[in-house]
């Protein structure tokens, strides 16, 4: 606990940069944390290792955060809430039914999982302070990929379904054959490109119907000779976003 306490007590900030907004509601620009790598096990351990956040030593606090994880998201599996001094996890099943005897359709009534704070986040959240860094230097960039089926953004992706795009300079456009909107499998690095027919195709934002997808995690990636107004380049443009994005 007394990890715990230190981390209630001490300030924290989180530095960011403000890009345009691209929704019609709001401010001109929204702010963004200034995130130099995403952190996974390994690295927070070392972290927590290296600073004296932990009494335990490097392989005994992977080895056991790991096994955390994996025990709790068995359990949550088997339909048990999770809840630690953080946050809790609860499973939630999605849709509607028809009668009372209807069968649970795995398309339509997706598994998902939803996230509460809990009180030492919240008091944590309550000691971070925000430092706007200015204006974004604004080059090409994807911001957020949002599912129309389910509703969500930065999370799944519905076979065949529609998915929208958004960010900067992401407008499919110029004469290489490899421009286009792709979906790149994170199992084995191969990529799938989405049929030329968008919905949309601006600038700021994408949309296009699916192909049918097997499943599997993917990452979105746009290829463009798009710069500008009318200006393309010369040689095309790749923009990988980071977001994990399960088909179930």
């Amino acid at each position: 606990m007394a990890g715990l306490e230190q981390l209630r007590n001490i300030l924290h900030v989180i530095r960011a940069w403000l890009y345009p907004n691209h929704f019609e509601h709001g401010g001109r620009f929204v702010a963004r944390a200034k995130t130099e790598k995403t952190l996974n096990v390994a690295q927070v351990c070392a972290e927590a290792v290296t600073r004296g956040g932990s009494d335990l030593n490097y392989d005994t606090m992977v080895d056991a955060v790991s096994a955390y994880f994996d025990e709790m998201f068995y359990q949550l599996a088997d339909g048990f809430s999770v809840e630690n001094d953080y946050f809790s996890l609860h499973p939630k099943i999605g849709g509607t039914f028809d009668h009372a005897d209807a069968k649970a359709d795995k398309d339509k009534n997706r598994v998902d999982f939803t996230f509460r704070k809990r009180q030492a986040l919240r008091e944590v959240i309550s000691r971070i302070t925000v430092e706007i860094e200015g204006a974004a230097e604004i080059g090409a960039y994807i911001a957020e990929v949002q599912d129309v089926a389910s509703g969500t953004s930065d999370e799944r992706l519905t076979s065949g379904g529609a998915v929208i795009v958004l960010g900067s300079r992401i407008k499919i456009a110029g004469d290489d054959p490899s421009c286009g909107l792709y979906l790149v499998n994170v199992a084995d690095g191969s990529a799938q490109k989405v049929g030329g027919n968008f919905i949309e195709n601006h600038p700021s934002r994408l949309s296009a119907q699916l192909p049918t997808l097997t499943a599997g995690t993917y990452r979105v990636r746009v290829v463009t000779q798009y710069a500008s107004g009318t200006f393309f380049l010369k040689e095309p443009r790749q923009l990988d976003y980071e977001a994990e994005l399960a088909v179930s």
